[in-house]
């Protein structure tokens, strides 16, 4: 395995720091405490998860070095205070030999005044940040005058000072997805006049003179990298003519840096804003990788990569092709702490890959939910949830083989229970297996693979092709019965279906190609989530005409911006249209009539083959009451309890596989 990997675990010598392998964990937002606060517990267990797991470097962060706003507070950087608490952190990642860094930055008008304590955000000029699935967050900050930018490059040094008395290994600079140093790079997004704006050399003066205020505080001998956004990717904006900056301008600019001889490595990543920055399943592997490249071609520094990389074998790959020196494989790390372990183990199909659902890690951002993970409960929850041995061992029983039911069979055979799983259909996780089918969602494959392996490799008993009734259950002798048997999906009552002019059905019945869908299709999303955008996405792929509509301001309002984002670019390129705040009043021969929420205004759809509904469903809980009262231990876990995310059913799975 070593010989396999060969690349991925030499170390590598970044300044003074030799990195025992190629894999780290970039920073990730997770929110676990204020950003003003200094790291608390329950990120030290999180981090210290993924050493264990055998990280070569983890970057910690974000930290912030000046109050978020105008009025804000002062940041725990900028009191000697923090110091401990640092090097308590970096004292838990060094005992497993991992390297750690941190993050040094500023969000800019990333966040909104109100949201960081009152104020204004700051910027480099008054311009308004693009968030077009979070229009709440977008304000236009403050311009820093040049006395608040020579404040704020102070504050830097005295930071990094601090963290280079705590321990740490280095610190990244902060300089992408249009945080407040990528704002003044961006030539989009800094319209000044004076030093500081216009040209090139004047955009990077407060990135440089970062750097120069970092170099003086820890001296030479001490990693200073910098994490830039290598293509803006905006091509227009309404408030200037300049365009932001192409890949042909980061190529100059990674240049200057390294011609400052003040820096040790660099990190190039994707986008001002938008989903490029934390790739969804849309996304192919890997898929701006060839910025990084681009980059390491004109600089010598060791140049660090990342972007949905989820297998050990594709970061090889990138490594031996000299498109990266580094493999950033953080939400790989945040779904499996052990991916490196296991990777040097060859465990490669014990590996739980990242999908890049994007539901727990990013989903979490604009709601400020704590960071978590779809498929590993885990995450974030380190010192709280932990699998132990069971006292007793126990036969359990589980019906149903979907997420919910996987998660809890897994856990409970972790805990040392004689697991029997029964699935009605003739493999486990048919409903990820049949989300895959949409365009750009195969990643659920990767989730069902991932389970069905666990079972076989845990000794659960699984029988598939297999209905199972109240009878069956009680005529064993099970310590659990853990029903799982999922939702049950119907077609609400649409007058005028009966007459049969318009094929009505659900959109399973589309996924599984079990019905003929004619030409022109309306889809009706009674849902909020994917489910209409995706099974749109599917008939426009077989050049079908589609109309999707919903009840809501905008369909998918309940989806990660990440995701909802590249799912509109999908469905509209292909022309689908959307018709928000909609609602069907009836069906009359091949017209369906709609009506708006607000208005009641009506409209006549003609011409339509077949009318698509998408719903959560309802819970399928006949099984479970028909048994209470009548088995030793009985529960209930995921879409059977009510309709819900996987992300929700993995984690009832997770808890009562740890109580049994």
């Amino acid at each position: 395995m070593e010989e396999q990997f060969k690349k991925l675990f030499t170390p590598l010598q970044v300044g003074n720091v030799i990195i025992p392998n190629r894999i780290f964990m970039s920073n990730a937002a997770h929110r676990f405490y204020s950003g003003t606060a200094a790291p608390n517990e329950r990120v030290r267990y999180y981090y210290e998860a993924r050493a264990k797991g055998g990280a070569g470097l983890i970057i910690t962060g974000p930290h912030y070095p000046s109050p978020l706003t105008t009025s804000g507070s002062p940041t725990a950087y900028q009191d000697d205070s923090v110091v401990p608490i640092l090097k308590k952190q970096a004292d838990t990642i060094h005992q497993y030999g991992t390297k750690v860094f941190a993050q040094l930055g500023h969000p800019g008008n990333y966040i909104t005044g109100r949201g960081a304590g009152g104020g204004s955000t700051w910027g480099s000029s008054p311009t308004w940040r693009r968030n077009l699935f979070a229009p709440g967050w977008q304000e236009i900050a403050h311009e820093m005058d040049v006395d608040e930018i020579k404040r704020f490059v102070r504050d830097y040094g005295t930071a990094a000072r601090r963290i280079k008395e705590a321990g740490y290994d280095g610190i990244e600079i902060m300089s992408m997805v249009g945080l407040l140093h990528a704002q003044f790079l961006s030539p989009a997004m800094n319209t000044r006049t004076d030093e500081y704006g216009g040209s090139m050399e004047n955009r990077m003066r407060f990135l440089l003179e970062t750097i120069d205020s970092i170099r003086e505080a820890v001296g030479p001998d001490f990693v200073v990298g910098v994490r830039f956004t290598a293509d803006d990717f905006i091509d227009r904006v309404w408030w200037t003519e300049n365009h932001g900056n192409t890949l042909d301008d980061t190529k100059e600019i990674a240049k200057k840096l390294e011609a400052t001889g003040k820096l040790d490595y660099l990190f190039p990543c994707a986008t001002a804003y938008g989903p490029a920055h934390v790739p969804p399943m849309n996304y192919p592997l890997a898929p701006f990788i060839y910025l990084t490249a681009a980059i390491k071609e004109v600089v010598s520094l060791p140049v660090f990569g990342n972007g949905r990389i989820n297998d050990p074998i594709l970061a090889e790959k990138i490594l031996a092709d000299n498109q990266a020196d580094m493999i950033g494989v953080t939400r790989g790390l945040i779904a499996d702490p052990e991916f490196p372990n296991k990777t040097r183990e060859n465990r490669l199909e014990e590996i739980r890959k990242c999908i890049a659902c994007n539901e727990g890690c990013t989903g979490g951002h604009y709601p400020r939910l704590p960071l978590c993970c779809a498929l590993n409960v885990e995450a974030g929850r380190e010192n709280d949830f932990v699998i132990t041995p069971a006292d007793k061992k126990k036969r359990v029983m589980v019906i149903g083989g979907g997420a919910a039911g996987l998660e809890t069979a897994r856990v409970a055979a972790l805990r040392g229970h004689k697991v029997s799983l029964y699935e009605e259909h003739d493999a486990l996780a048919p409903e990820l297996l049949l989300a895959a089918k949409s365009p750009g969602r195969e990643g659920f494959d990767d989730a069902a693979r991932y389970y069905t392996y666990q079972m076989n490799l845990l000794g659960v008993d699984v029988h598939l092709d297999t209905t199972i009734t109240s009878d069956m259950v009680l005529e064993q002798d099970n310590d659990a019965v853990v029903v799982a048997v999922g939702a049950i999906h119907s077609i609400p009552e649409i007058p005028g279906t009966e007459s049969g002019s318009v094929n009505v059905v659900e959109m399973r019945q589309v996924l599984r190609e079990e019905v003929e869908s004619g030409q022109n299709i309306v889809v009706a999303d009674y849902e909020n989530h994917l489910y209409g955008l995706d099974i749109a996405d599917f008939l426009a792929n077989k050049d079908k005409k589609v109309e999707l509509f919903n009840e809501s301001v905008f369909v998918g309002g309940i989806v990660d911006y990440h995701t909802i984002h590249v799912a509109y670019t999908s469905v509209l390129s292909k022309g689908v249209t959307i018709t928000p705040l909609t609602a069907i009043k009836e069906i009359n021969g091949n017209k369906v009539i709609v009506y708006n929420l607000l208005t009641n205004a009506e409209r006549e759809i003609e011409g339509v083959d077949t009318v698509v509904v998408c719903t959560d469903g309802a819970g399928n809980d006949s099984l479970y009451h028909s048994l209470k009262g009548k088995v030793k231990g009985l529960y209930r876990v995921g879409q059977c309890v009510s309709p819900r995310r996987m992300l929700d059913s993995i984690f009832d799975g997770y808890k009562v596989g740890r109580a049994l």
